[in-house]
């Protein structure tokens, strides 16, 4: 799917909420070399399910979801969609800016990175809200309180709905152990996926494979992307990119800054003012 959120007033004077919602139905294999990549961006984003043999990461987390199923990520968060089998996968995707701070319990659900299960009743009430708010997300005039009623709508149901935090798609022990061994040394310029290698004793195809077979990456992209969200952080906390390249362990600045740019079309310096700006709006 193409992916380059762009979210819109949900209303003139809404509050200062933007969100875009898009509709994917299509049939997908699980070698299919068009999957997504990791997805990393400065919106809130709610995915839910409508059918495919799919699961959903979230960081380091796996959930496996079904019709209904709703998997919140703040922004920044590192996540993608896993395919385990051939076949339709159906779903949507609303990507938000510009929540208040002191909605503590529409904000909460999203700083826990959870799963949300609501019963078949609000399953269904849910997936209506989502195609109305589809069909009238760019009328004008009065059916634009259309489309605020449905995404109004469903945000009350990520606040009603229950919130799952285990995650219930196990991983090996192993896995999960270079993970962590990623998250505590990834800021090192001089770590990389031989070192990773090195420190678990596995060679570099059997580390490909674990990257494959459980988040359906490499890992020297699944480092890449810890970097990269650190890197968000430190730019949006008004850090120099200078300081941010070493501290993210990038020992090459330039390097750095070309990479940045591939991957969010803006270099380091110019998604720093435009945090700043964003700051400044508000």
């Amino acid at each position: 799917m193409a992916y380059d959120p762009r979210p819109m007033p949900i209303l003139p004077a809404g509050g200062g909420i933007a969100m875009e919602i898009t509709y994917e139905k299509q049939f997908t294999t699980v070698d299919d070399v068009w999957h997504d990549a990791d997805h990393l961006h400065d919106f809130y984003e709610i995915y839910i399910n409508l059918s495919g043999d799919v699961s959903f990461r979230v960081d380091q987390q796996v959930y496996p979801v079904t019709r209904g199923d709703m998997i919140l990520t703040m922004p920044n968060g590192v996540h993608r969609c896993l395919y385990h089998g051939d076949g339709v996968h159906e779903h949507f995707c609303i990507w938000i800016k510009g929540l208040s701070q002191s909605d503590e319990v529409l904000i909460s659900r999203f700083v826990r990175q959870t799963k949300i299960v609501l019963s078949d009743a609000d399953k269904e009430r849910l997936i209506e809200h989502c195609f109305e708010l589809y069909r009238f997300r760019q009328e004008e005039n009065e059916q634009r309180f259309r489309a605020a009623h449905h995404f109004f709508g469903i945000l009350d149901l990520i606040c009603t709905g229950k919130q799952v935090v285990d995650v219930t798609q196990s991983l090996p022990l192993r896995f999960t152990e270079m993970l962590l061994h990623i998250s505590r040394n990834f800021h090192d310029p001089s770590f990389n996926v031989a070192a990773l290698g090195k420190a678990f004793f596995i060679s570099n195809s059997s580390l490909n494979r674990y990257f494959s077979t459980y988040f359906q990456t490499t890992p020297s992209l699944y480092i890449e992307s810890s970097r990269f969200a650190e890197a968000k952080k430190l730019l949006r906390m008004g850090y120099s990119v200078q300081h941010t390249s070493f501290h993210c362990g990038f020992s090459d600045c330039p390097y750095f800054v070309k990479r940045f740019r591939t991957k969010f079309g803006i270099t380091p310096m110019q998604y720093r003012k435009q945090c700043e700006a964003e700051s400044a709006e508000r």
